[in-house]
């Protein structure tokens, strides 16, 4: 059977475009990276870095089809182009025009002119709602770090971290395991890691780092 090389590279052009648009639209609607990390966030199974991943690659295989595409086309496009010139039908005003259509998307775009600074806002917008319905991490990377940090960042000493995790379930190994692996090892997500301690410390990383006070209110 013989392999059809220009169906091959029209159907790959068509599958990697929907599946960028796609992604696109998912990296849209996305949390900011210290949400996602901290709490989970998945789509369709799919993590943020996961969909990220999907995306990049997936345009760097668009090009290179592309790029396969126009080779194999190559002929009938110059072909094309010749018998336009020859009836004396050049495409001067659609060049003009596409280029023109390129640089008004990258300009206005660049200087958040509307409705493309629309598009942005509505992607902050985005991001905020989920920030507000979110638990927050006590700092910026929190699933990164090892007990001993994260106790320090809530206002609890290490002990008393280990002590609230081990009274639910949590089994602690090493005090040098990072929250975020300590939650996947108990198949939950680093939010929940904060969420059990406050069972027993409910002030625990309310404040910012550095404003903790030393006194702990404690449930019995």
């Amino acid at each position: 059977m013989r392999f059809h090389v220009r169906g091959f590279a029209s159907l790959l052009l068509a599958i990697t475009f929907l599946i960028l648009g796609f992604s696109g639209v998912i990296l849209y609607m996305t949390p900011k990276g210290r949400v996602a990390h901290w709490t989970g966030w998945t789509m369709l199974g799919l993590e943020k870095e996961e969909w990220s991943g999907l995306h990049i690659n997936f345009a760097l295989l668009f090009l290179a089809v592309a790029g396969l595409h126009w080779f194999l086309n190559w002929k009938p496009f110059w072909s094309y182009l010749k018998a336009r010139k020859a009836r004396r039908l050049n495409l001067v005003t659609e060049t003009v025009v596409t280029i023109v259509v390129a640089l008004l998307f990258f300009v206005c775009t660049i200087w958040l002119v509307p409705p493309f600074s629309t598009v942005l806002l509505g992607n902050s917008q985005i991001q905020a709602y989920w920030e507000e319905h979110s638990p927050r991490p006590p700092a910026p990377h929190a699933e990164e770090f090892k007990l001993r940090r994260f106790a320090s960042t809530i206002g609890l000493s290490l002990d008393e971290v280990k002590e609230a995790l081990r009274k639910e379930g949590y089994v602690i190994q090493s005090d040098f395991v990072t929250v975020g692996q300590l939650a996947e090892e108990h198949g939950g997500v680093p939010s929940d890691v904060l969420a059990a301690v406050q069972k027993h410390f409910p002030t625990a990383g309310s404040k910012p780092p550095g404003c903790q006070g030393r006194r702990k209110h404690r449930v019995p």
